[in-house]
């Protein structure tokens, strides 16, 4: 399993079906959710000043776009610039729910996005994942 994952979205309800999808697919250890950007910023904020090997970086963030307070594009301008040294560790999956298809292309051409996920979040999702290159090392077994 991915050891964690961070869920960034204002709906809770996104963020507990997202969670059920996890558990029941084995997917990861532990999930650190975040309603919106800022909150999002300030944990690898706090995650940025402890030593190295005590870090807690997300191995896959799954990031809305829409969102009041600070959205998507707005995190991952910030991130951009803030947590260089955290980027290599991290992929992130834009899910969103966007409709215009200039916000899918900006998302897909992105240099921090992995990749582009229409909203709901599916198992079909989850289980493309698990044999994704990038992340079947978390899947393989003993």
């Amino acid at each position: 399993m991915i050891p964690l994952v961070m869920c960034i979205d204002d709906d809770s309800m996104v963020q507990m079906l997202s969670e059920i999808i996890f558990t029941d697919h084995e997917f990861c250890k532990e999930v650190v959710k975040a309603p919106d950007g800022y909150t999002a910023l300030q944990y690898f904020s706090e995650q940025s000043k402890l030593e190295s090997k005590d870090q807690q970086i997300p191995k896959l963030v799954f990031l809305d776009i829409s969102m009041p307070i600070s959205d998507g594009w707005d995190f991952l301008d910030k991130y951009s610039k803030d947590f260089p040294s955290m980027q290599p560790q991290t992929k992130i999956i834009v899910l969103s729910s966007a409709i215009h298809p200039e916000e899918v292309e900006i998302a897909n051409t992105h240099p921090l996005v992995y990749k582009y996920i229409s909203k709901p979040l599916e198992p079909k999702h989850i289980i493309a994942l698990k044999t994704d290159p990038d992340f079947s090392q978390y899947f393989m077994a003993n």
